[in-house]
């Protein structure tokens, strides 16, 4: 979407808002439409006050549809979605619980339907756990729009979750959501791509292969094509790490760099992959001792860093990584200097 045309949404979104005063009927349904493009905004752009914004008109929303009302749901996974990409942004914990809770309460609205435990038990792996597999199964029925949807905003909180505090229960549990999402998407269904696979070193050879299928349903012109990239190119750098293919490492450099042409100054995600190609650069010098991978790795931790100021929850991170490499430089000179010397 153009710059003009997203900021041509978020006007006309709030010219809206402004002809539904307090009190009449299509009020919350236009908090929430300016919510969005408000929302869809900072995903292009990064400026936090749209975020902000964008979390206040979903809470206004959500007080304008009480339990039972039809689209309650909807207004709980939005602010839900806000808050998360608030703690991505800042890493306040109290917005990453509060999304979690969330996405509970909206799951929970999601019409529940009786099934024969014998479809319970073929449909789902033994391994699950009881609680998950009705969960997944009573609160998502065939054919519901957003029950899939839910299940997977849960667990990427919970995925979010763990990589703060390390609680395993939290990665499991969100391991469970997204293979009960997935059931939930068969091949050809549109929201197939955005749900991802993750887990222990075990699970490695079918993560990638499930985000190798996500790319193939994110064509150049998808949205997600950035995301479905990245996905797919930390599952191959994982793999590296445990198993040492050089292959793996090398596919994973060639991804991370489309993904980051795909993520221009002012895209939210760009200082990620800004951050996810230095690393693999770092590793493959680490392997190899090609020096001009280490070079492009520090310049790519000094972009990000750019992008990374003082209170980012990401900072320490690319602060570590262009320490390392800055070591790694220095010692590689000085035993060069060291070779020369008669």
């Amino acid at each position: 979407m153009s710059v003009d045309s997203i900021t041509d949404r978020v006007q006309k979104c709030r010219a809206a808002l402004q002809s539904c005063p307090p009190g009449h009927s299509n009020r919350s349904g236009s908090l929430n439409n300016l919510a969005i493009s408000l929302q869809n905004r900072f995903e292009q752009w990064g400026v936090p006050s749209d975020l902000d914004e964008a979390i206040e008109l979903n809470r206004a929303a959500l007080l304008l549809r009480p339990p039972g009302h039809p689209n309650r749901s909807a207004s709980l996974n939005n602010l839900a979605s806000s808050l998360g990409n608030r703690f991505q942004q800042r890493g306040v914990p109290s917005d990453l619980d509060d999304a979690i809770e969330l996405h509970r309460a909206a799951l929970l609205l999601v019409p529940p339907v009786i099934l024969m435990e014998q479809y319970i038990s073929t449909i789902l792996p033994s391994a699950f756990k009881t609680e998950l597999n009705r969960a997944a199964l009573l609160l998502c029925p065939p054919g519901h729009s957003d029950g899939a949807v839910y299940l997977n905003n849960l667990a990427i909180s919970l995925q979010n979750r763990f990589e703060q505090r390390g609680v395993l229960s939290d990665l499991d549990e969100a391991i469970e959501l997204n293979r009960a999402a997935l059931l939930l998407c068969p091949p050809g269904h549109s929201d197939r791509s955005g749900f991802k696979q993750r887990g222990v070193p075990s699970d490695l050879d079918d993560a990638i292969e499930l985000h190798r299928a996500a790319l193939l349903l994110c064509p150049s012109s998808h949205s997600d094509r950035s995301t479905s990239l990245n996905n797919l190119a930390i599952g191959l750098q994982n793999r590296f790490e445990h198993l040492g293919v050089p292959s793996d490492l090398d596919e994973a450099i060639e991804l991370l760099r489309a993904a980051l042409l795909l993520r221009p100054p002012g895209h939210s995600n760009r200082s990620g992959s800004l951050n996810n190609l230095a690393i693999s650069l770092q590793n493959r010098f680490e392997q190899r001792g090609v020096p001009s991978d280490l070079d492009e790795a520090i310049e790519l931790y000094r972009a990000a860093l750019l992008l990374r100021p003082s209170g980012h929850p990401d900072r320490s991170a690319s602060l570590g990584g262009l320490a390392t490499g800055l070591i790694n430089r220095f010692e590689q000179r000085a035993s060069r200097l060291t070779l020369m010397r008669p």
